[in-house]
């Protein structure tokens, strides 16, 4: 018997599912009209949509890292953001070396720990270096810039063994940067070299408040507020180095982290956990943002929204679909899960009152 020795490698577009969706409603997929095939997409979209509202989709957590600005509080989640899961208070150290820049500017002023000062190079496409010793090659766990102006732009990081032969660290690619709000990239395959740069490309001229690379960080738990604790705290102005709670204010278009105290350190950071949702549905001959193990739950769920709209569908057939609906999406459910070990710790004492 002959196997196809793959996995995972059976492309199911948005056009499969809306074909097999139009199948089990008893129609052929070659009757459904464009406004029919628009409306079972658009079911598609809110099927995932609320998925979210039934727990944790372990393939939809993202992480973000913010670098705070000084007597700012509000912090907003990125658009689709659900849900805070962690959230951690962060400091780095920053490694000492020689930086150089390829087209002038204040070089002082990428490394002097004043937001206020800014390197602005003369001509576009070039890069700062930084040089740690030729024989004191250091690990970096995690770069970030603060930029000096807005706008879309193209950077890359990269690194060297001898500062000559440059490979590709991160390739952040063309992105929208705000004046004084950082950017930070935590590097998942770092490397041990001497030798370091941000480069820009596509046009794009560097212009920096500050250039910070840093390893050896600590992360504290941050404690969640609720809006009661939240709205009597009496200072909510109150500034420290330190803001070790937050509220989680769920609003539209995007939630807001908001911290307190309200940090006054713009070299800290904030490294947040979040749920998010399942990506758009794209167009017909695009795939779907969710595991091989959900495709039958999907294509279920979707079967029973199309014979809620399509025209002249048996209502016993309707009840059907709904149950194989919620057979498959019970199943995916119960799959979708950490399998991590559980600890209880009861913390029980005697009330001495």
């Amino acid at each position: 018997m002959a196997y196809s020795n793959t996995v995972g490698t059976t492309v199911i577009t948005v056009q499969n599912l809306i074909d097999h969706g139009a199948r089990r409603c008893g129609k052929l997929a070659e009757e459904l009209t464009s406004e029919q095939v628009v409306s079972a997409r658009e079911s598609l979209f809110f099927l995932l949509s609320s998925l979210i509202n039934l727990g944790i989709q372990y393939w939809a957590i993202d992480k973000k890292v913010y670098g705070f600005t000084a007597d700012k509080a509000i912090y907003l989640l990125p658009l689709g953001g659900n849900d805070v899961l962690n959230a951690l208070y962060r400091w780095m150290n920053r490694p000492s070396g020689s930086y150089t820049s390829s087209a002038g500017g204040t070089v002082a002023n990428l490394y002097d720990g004043d937001v206020d000062t800014v390197c602005t190079q003369a001509s576009a496409n070039g890069n700062f270096a930084i040089n740690f010793g030729p024989s004191n090659p250091i690990f970096i766990g995690s770069i970030g810039f603060l930029p000096a102006s807005s706008g879309t732009k193209s950077f890359i990081l990269e690194y060297s063994q001898d500062n000559s032969t440059w490979s590709t660290l991160v390739d952040l690619g063309s992105i929208t940067v705000v004046n004084n709000e950082w950017v930070w990239t935590d590097i998942e395959n770092g490397q041990t070299v001497p030798y370091y740069r941000i480069r820009a490309y596509n046009g794009t001229t560097l212009s920096l408040r500050e250039w910070y690379l840093g390893n050896n960080s600590t992360e504290i738990t941050m404690s969640r507020l609720n809006r009661d604790d939240y709205t009597n705290l009496p200072n909510k102005n109150f500034t420290a180095n330190q803001p070790f709670q937050f509220w989680f204010n769920r609003t539209i278009p995007q939630s807001e982290i908001v911290l307190w105290p309200t940090p006054q350190n713009a070299f800290y950071q904030m490294t947040i956990w979040y749920s998010r949702q399942i990506m758009d549905v794209g167009d017909l001959y695009g795939e779907l943002e969710v595991p091989q193990r959900w495709y039958m739950a999907v294509v279920s769920m979707l079967a029973h929204q199309m014979s809620l709209e399509l025209p002249s569908v048996d209502m016993n057939r309707v009840a059907y679909l709904e149950q194989q609906a919620n057979k498959y999406l019970t199943q995916a459910e119960e799959e979708e899960r950490d399998k991590s070990p559980v600890y209880i710790a009861p913390n029980i004492a005697p009330y001495t009152g």
